[in-house]
């Protein structure tokens, strides 16, 4: 058995689950250590506006401890997300190897620091260069980050925005392995959601021929939502059988009800939690997800694509590289409203873009949970058989 620690502030859904399946592995004794909660914290997620409690569960089937910051956090900071028993327990506990998921906070640093030359260090996060900027600022980030990732002995790479980062951060190529971001992909592409959205959109009044542009996310201007209500507006002048459905929640909501105009039929959802969103995405014929800056991945599109819907993203959005292709969907430049209301203007019609659905349904089958805990396995493997036996490492 090859013990693993993962370290991680608390409990999200696109881990958990594959937590539970890399527990599962005959060969791996997995531990993940929370470093700020494990699920007990009702917080108001300031994106949504509202308190958010996810209805699918996130603990389940997998060992976990939490090892919390020395004072209460509500908002984390790199000073106070402290965790001062952390690395203590990690070796009381002995791993072979330890995996950090981010590193913009003091336990996670100082964990790196501790065990890098002890045992094998790991590290995932999904920064990319695509928000980089110049200046006496980014020099001095750029040094710290070299000095911080020098901490560790393999990054694994969510894709190939994140992967020129870490080069960019002093990681060498042989030290990046590609271990791609995934959603649950089962979940969303089951034929049983099918039969729900389609008298959903009956109910809602849309009719065969009609196409959705769904918008689903937080309503805030990372996200830009008000560039597709705009290009959305100047795109029905073009053509009629368009329309927009907004999913979501959060500061820019009052925004885009008062900037839709009264002669565009717009459709709106509030918040819908996990386990109805694979129903959501089949709502829409075509995800748009047109982002202005710090998207350094966006899972909508997996999430949209494990549905059977094509998607468009700006170039700002780190999973476009990856997963736009002519066959997935279609990318724009972002902030140019411009070219969104061209691509919404020409996009062909619904069949054949439920079509190209089904392609992108078929290619995000790649990026999985697990193909994740395969390659994990796979280094872990790899190496305990480079590596001294445990006890000298640890002495």
């Amino acid at each position: 058995m090859k013990k693993l620690a993962i370290v991680t502030t608390h409990p999200i859904q696109y881990n958990a689950p594959w937590f539970r399946l890399l527990s599962e592995e005959p060969g791996v004794d997995l531990r993940v250590f929370y470093t700020w909660h494990a699920g007990e914290l009702s917080a108001v997620d300031p994106g949504f506006g509202q308190t958010i409690a996810w209805d699918i569960p996130l603990l389940d089937g997998y060992d976990n401890e939490l090892v919390a910051p020395s004072s209460d956090v509500r908002k984390r900071t790199f000073w106070n997300m402290d965790s001062p028993g952390l690395t203590k327990r990690i070796h009381q506990w002995a791993p072979d190897t330890i995996l950090v998921i981010g590193w913009n906070y003091r336990a996670h640093v100082s964990c790196m620091r501790y065990f890098h030359g002890r045992i094998p260090v790991w590290f995932r996060g999904d920064s990319t260069l695509l928000d980089s900027s110049s200046g006496w600022k980014a020099a001095v980030r750029t040094l710290v980050l070299h000095h911080v990732y020098s901490k560790i002995d393999i990054a694994l790479a969510v894709g190939s925005n994140n992967r020129d980062y870490f080069r960019m951060c002093g990681v060498a190529n042989n030290q990046i392995k590609i271990v791609p971001h995934a959603i649950d992909n089962q979940r969303f592409e089951s034929a049983e959601h099918d039969a729900v959205a389609t008298a959903e959109r009956a109910t809602l009044g849309i009719s065969p021929h009609e196409i959705i542009i769904l918008f689903a996310g937080k309503l805030e201007p990372k996200k830009a939502p008000m560039d597709l209500v705009r290009a959305y507006k100047q795109a029905t002048l073009a053509r009629s059988d368009l329309r927009l459905m907004i999913v979501g929640a959060g500061e820019l909501e009052s925004e885009v009800r008062r900037e839709l105009p009264a002669n565009c039929v717009e459709l709106r959802l509030p918040f819908q939690n996990q386990t109805r969103m694979p129903s959501v995405y089949r709502l829409g014929d075509i995800t748009c997800l047109p982002s202005r800056y710090n998207e350094t991945w966006g899972l909508c599109l997996n999430e949209s694509m494990a549905s059977g819907r094509a998607v468009i993203a700006s170039d700002r959005v780190g999973a476009c590289r990856d997963l736009i292709n002519d066959k997935t969907g279609w990318s724009f430049r972002a902030r140019d409203v411009g070219a969104l209301r061209d691509t919404l203007v020409n996009l062909p019609d619904r069949r054949k873009l439920l079509a190209m659905g089904a392609e992108s349904q078929e290619f995000i089958k790649a990026w999985s949970f697990e193909g994740i805990v395969k390659e994990i396995v796979r280094l872990a493997i790899q190496g305990a058989e480079r590596r001294p036996p445990k006890a000298a490492i640890l002495s």
